[in-house]
């Protein structure tokens, strides 16, 4: 009400002066409109700019991933290819001193002929035996050891071309971080320039949409043949549900950092894992990871505390998932919004969303 109070002074101060006057004021004389129109105009910025912001956070959460991937597989073969150097080491020696032993003898014919000289054929007959049983383990060791080399190699070659793709994951992130860092400061730059009167009218608007966004999402579960009920205990269907939806909750008031998985900072798709790790469920880093998870994906009609929830650039086009939290029933969700907010409890909005996944039914 106190708000459009001030809109019709603001009119009847119009009126007065067209009376007096017979002329339009300047459009100075007006600076709650201006402010207003400032404000919305400043808000379509700082939202376009974070929605961009989430999609290159999503970007670099994904190269992270992938680095950490990758930088452990590189350990893991840089610990085999240790291992089997000293043994491929042994190997090649084996096999050189195979080779210059049959050379020194004149070969498996040279190794008979030494057996059998001057010897009875029962003598004969044994040491052919014999002769058999040393060159078949000889030839078996010469196998083993190219066997070895072999796969020293291998593990060589893939030590390698890990290297590589660590280094360009790097370079893939470091990217992504500045584009990100870009964003972020075209967001400051832009909130920089609003005066108390504008800030105050942006606070004013994101709450009325926030208000109507949750009037939208009540009237779509409605549609869909669900009920939002306002009141009452939020009851997890199962106990990994409430183990998550637990676990976010203790994360409340913890600030939005993006890039970060917690325990005390997270960004969106940060906490959902993190949470749900909590319950012993262990999703993957980004939400567009995360909606590919393998969970069925419920209908609005039916959506259950603890299911994820999803926001996209192109709500037919889930490769375009921005945006992920969790809910907890009576139209609520638990989010970590965007910089400069903390981890909080927010009404679900209609805008952008693409659905839900159940990771607890996978």
């Amino acid at each position: 009400m106190a708000k459009l109070g001030r809109v019709a002074v603001a009119v009847v101060s119009v009126a007065a002066i067209v009376i007096t006057t017979g002329a339009l004021p300047h459009a100075t004389a007006d600076p709650l409109g201006n402010a207003k129109a400032r404000a919305a105009a400043l808000t379509k910025t700082v939202d376009r700019l974070r929605t961009q912001a989430e999609v290159a956070i999503e970007r670099y959460d994904a190269a992270e991933g992938r680095l950490n991937i990758a930088v452990a597989e590189l350990g893991q073969a840089d610990q085999k290819l240790s291992a089997i150097q000293a043994s491929a080491s042994d190997a090649q020696q084996a096999v050189t001193n195979r080779a210059r032993a049959l050379y020194e003898s004149g070969g498996d014919p040279a190794i008979f002929a030494s057996m059998f000289a001057g010897q009875s054929p029962t003598q004969a007959l044994e040491s052919y035996q014999l002769a058999g049983s040393v060159l078949a383990y000889e030839n078996r060791t010469a196998q083993t050891a190219t066997a070895t080399l072999a796969n020293a190699h291998v593990l060589d070659a893939k030590d390698a071309a890990i290297s590589r793709d660590v280094t360009k994951l790097q370079v893939a992130r470091q990217s992504e971080t500045a584009k990100v860092e870009t964003l972020l400061a075209a967001q400051r730059k832009a909130l920089a320039s609003a005066n108390g009167t504008v800030r105050r009218i942006m606070r004013a608007d994101e709450a009325a949409e926030a208000a109507a966004g949750a009037a939208d999402f009540t009237d779509a579960v409605t549609a869909a043949g669900g009920t939002i009920n306002p009141r009452g205990p939020i009851k997890p269907p199962n106990a990994i549900a409430a183990a998550a939806i637990a676990a976010a909750h203790s994360r409340l008031g913890v600030p939005y950092v993006w890039g970060a998985t917690g325990p005390d900072a997270f960004d969106c798709s940060g906490l959902t894992q993190w949470s749900y790790a909590h319950a012993g469920i262990n999703l993957p880093r980004t939400a567009a990871e995360q909606w590919n998870y393998g969970g069925p994906h419920p209908a609005l009609a039916d959506l259950e505390p603890g299911d994820l929830l999803f926001w996209a650039l192109n709500t037919s086009e889930p490769s375009t998932i921005h945006h992920v939290t969790i809910y907890i029933g009576h139209g609520l969700m638990i989010a970590a919004p965007h910089t400069g907010e903390n981890v909080q409890i927010q009404p679900v909005y209609m805008q952008g969303f693409i659905g839900a996944m159940r990771p607890w039914a996978t």
